[in-house]
């Protein structure tokens, strides 16, 4: 059975993986997505590629990740590997996966595209930017618009 749409019941966490190196933008990061995903979201941190690679190869259907977000600017470029070998997992293939990074050189963002990023996101990175692209691909429900009183 697929779950990929139970992100919008508040009743579900969502489980997310962070591959970031640097501890301020992780804190950052976290704070961040439990605004906008909820104080009870799983947000599982891997601080390096070698970290980050042995996780996703642990993942099954059953406990992978909802969101992935990866930092492209890993030591020894190795954000690439990782992005990598999260689209290749069967586990991990279909989960909505936003890259991260400080660069944004036509040729990383490319590049992440077709290592199959969802969105490339600037960092620090911001909570608007960050809702916009969870609204776009679907891990978040759109802010209801308001309701408009009428006289009679």
């Amino acid at each position: 059975m697929d779950n990929t749409n139970h992100r919008f019941l508040p009743e579900l966490p969502t489980r997310v993986f962070l591959v970031e190196d640097n501890p301020e933008h992780s804190f950052m990061a976290v704070r961040v997505l439990r605004q906008l995903l909820g104080e009870g979201s799983e947000i599982v941190i891997a601080e390096n590629a070698d970290e980050a690679l042995y996780l996703i190869d642990q993942f099954t259907e059953h406990d992978r990740p909802d969101l992935i977000l990866v930092d492209l600017r890993l030591p020894d470029e190795r954000g690439v590997e990782v992005l990598s070998a999260a689209s290749a997992h069967e586990a991990c293939a279909q989960v909505p996966t936003l890259v991260i990074t400080s660069s944004l050189y036509d040729e990383d963002v490319a590049q992440s595209y077709q290592l199959g990023a969802s969105a490339v996101l600037s960092k620090p990175l911001s909570r608007a930017n960050l809702r916009e692209e969870l609204v776009r691909i679907g891990s978040l429900a759109p802010k209801p618009s308001p309701l408009r009183a009428t006289l009679h």
